[in-house]
């Protein structure tokens, strides 16, 4: 009787962790049981980063997460800016027609367009819970970096000044990810948003 009762008892903590380690959002912290960010080196100057969120985290939370983690990676190799690369161009897949086509890219250019990052959302299969993940190769360079086209990237110390409020409060401070940046060789870098077409000014008489 006090071996079952002790193993009822055990059976029934343990779903109380699970629903408790489960109904947690998930913190900055390297990957475990509710998620978190994985990354591993493909070269000197490229890196494959991930974040995973469980079905308690919001797609925001987890892209924010994901960029600091970028950031973070990019200082501690010694680099200033970092910028999102096709995976095909990184070489940490082969390149595929369907990855030319897939949503987010230039298949001209097989670049990413506007810097986008592809949000995934998983199924937990049998759980049924669904999980949201950033993945991405990142490039880091320098301001001597060679440069041969116009290239959109992230000042890795601005991404980590401005989202290190949300990060440190557990996203409980509001902050926005830095907008990207332009570098072109010979040029100093500009604001991507400010390369974007405007609408035309009208024409107005006066009185009219």
């Amino acid at each position: 009787m006090n071996f079952n009762i002790k193993r009822t008892l055990g059976a029934c903590a343990a779903v109380v962790a699970t629903t408790v380690l489960v109904g947690c959002v998930t913190p900055y912290q390297p990957h475990g049981a509710t998620g978190g960010y994985t990354d591993r080196q493909i070269d000197d100057q490229t890196l494959h980063v991930e974040f995973r969120g469980n079905g308690y985290t919001s797609r925001d939370t987890v892209h924010k997460y994901f960029m600091y983690r970028c950031a973070e990676l990019t200082q501690q190799h010694g680099f200033k800016y970092f910028m999102i690369v096709p995976t095909a161009l990184s070489g940490a897949i082969p390149a595929t027609s369907n990855l030319v086509r897939s949503g987010g890219f230039d298949h001209t250019q097989m670049r990413k367009v506007h810097g986008y990052v592809p949000i995934i959302i998983y199924s937990g299969g049998n759980t049924g819970v669904r999980y949201a993940a950033d993945a991405a190769d990142i490039r880091m360079f320098n301001d001597d970096a060679v440069i041969t086209t116009k290239v959109a990237g992230w000042d890795a110390a601005e991404v980590l000044d401005q989202l290190g409020p949300f990060i440190h409060s557990a996203g409980r401070s509001a902050a926005d990810v830095p907008k990207a940046w332009v570098f072109e060789a010979g040029h100093p870098k500009v604001r991507a948003e400010d390369l974007l077409p405007s609408a035309p000014k009208s024409n107005t008489v006066s009185g009219v």
